[in-house]
């Protein structure tokens, strides 16, 4: 019998060294997104650690960011010939993918998307040990009796069982999965995890000018247009104060549009994707960093980058963020939504020095005991043992 399951209580050892690890998801590994940077960072960790990593994967977003190589990485046909979300892989060609690789495990990423779930499918028809991470959750996640209606029309009510077990990065998500599957499957929560040598404070690097910064797909799920009309309230009590906008989406006009409208253009900078090697200077810059998403944040992985460096957060309560920002210790929850509630928090802060410089090293030592690769790799490690030991 499945169900929610305590990591630290499984009776198993991790793989063996040299053990080989296929991570699947849609996007391609040098594309924008919280999974995206979540896989990049978990496959270089588990490398360092001694296992062999090799990433399936569609083509979608290939190139986004344009530091970043794509090693280890094997593409994945469509079953047409296009590259959108809602197309599925050609399920032979998956499969050949996998069994050519021989893994050890295969551990499928992001349970709504298709190449993910479809890869749990034929893993078990080949005989492999699978894992599932869900990363998302979705309007009204906890409403349990409503996901077991609407997931009736889902694949992943379907295919998500085929996983022996299901991490999910947040109580929100985990949620999410019981709402949908219940205890069909073994399930765990693991957080997101964060690199604090590279995400640190650079002392002398904050910006002269009170300075806030959001990173993140320009959609209207992740919130920026709210922050940009917030801003207008901002700008009237701190009148320096700048906008650090980093990332792209389909809403960039309409955000560029907004801020000309509302006559933001000196207040306001549009920075597009930002080289993976830069994001941490960037986030030094900021005296606090935004994240304001309306819906759909399961974890929100920008608030942990912006935490380590040392920065107050200013995000909505919802989702995995209620998990990763603590209210008044952290930074600042708001209602979601609300452009008030933001434009408040982001004045308070920007203007109360002690009490900005108080949430920025809390930010740091709730990161440093609670985030690290350290804390996190031994958990997720441990899930694979457990799910692998029957084919040793």
């Amino acid at each position: 019998m499945g169900g929610l399951k305590d990591v630290e209580s499984l009776e198993a050892e991790p793989p063996p060294k040299g053990s080989r690890i296929v991570m699947v998801m849609d996007f391609h590994p040098s594309s924008v997104g919280g999974v995206q940077s979540h896989v990049r960072e978990l496959s270089k960790r588990l490398i360092d650690a001694g296992y062999e990593v090799l990433v399936v994967a569609r083509r979608l977003g290939e190139g986004e960011i344009r530091d970043l190589e794509a090693e280890g990485y094997y593409p994945v046909k469509s079953l047409f010939n296009v590259e959108a979300i809602f197309v599925p892989p050609d399920p032979m060609d998956l499969k050949r993918e996998i069994w050519k690789l021989e893994p050890d495990i295969v551990h499928a990423h992001h349970i709504f998307t298709l190449t993910s779930l479809t890869s749990l499918k034929v893993s078990a028809e080949l005989g492999l040990p699978r894992v599932a991470t869900n990363h998302t959750i979705f309007f009204a996640y906890d409403k349990t009796r409503l996901w077991r209606i609407v997931s009736l029309v889902l694949p992943t009510r379907f295919l998500l069982p085929y996983a022996q077990a299901v991490i999910s990065v947040s109580r929100a998500a985990d949620k999410m999965v019981e709402s949908i599957v219940g205890d069909q499957v073994d399930r765990y929560i693991i957080p997101n995890a964060i690199d604090i040598e590279r995400f640190k404070p650079i002392k002398g690097a904050e910006a002269p000018e009170p300075t806030v910064v959001f990173f993140g797909r320009l959609v209207w799920r992740k919130g920026a247009h709210l922050l940009v009309k917030a801003f207008r309230r901002v700008v009237r009590e701190v009148r320096d104060a700048k906008l650090l906008i980093a990332g792209k989406g389909d809403m960039e006009p309409i955000i560029k549009l907004m801020v000309r409208r509302y006559g933001l253009e000196r207040h306001v900078e549009m920075l597009g994707v930002v080289p993976e090697g830069e994001k941490p200077l960037v986030y030094n810059k900021a005296w606090v960093a935004a994240v304001p998403s309306i819906a759909n944040e399961s974890f929100g992985i920008v608030a942990l980058e912006a935490m380590a460096v040392g920065k107050p957060v200013v995000a909505t309560r919802h989702g995995g963020l209620k998990d990763v920002v603590k209210h008044g210790e952290t930074g600042l929850l708001v209602k979601p939504g609300s452009v008030k509630e933001l434009a408040d928090a982001l004045i308070l802060l920007l203007q109360d020095e002690p009490l900005r410089r108080r949430m920025g090293e809390n930010a740091r030592r709730v990161v440093e005991e609670n985030y690290t690769w350290d804390r996190v790799i031994p958990k997720i490690v441990k899930v694979y043992g457990y799910y692998t030991r029957s084919r040793r």
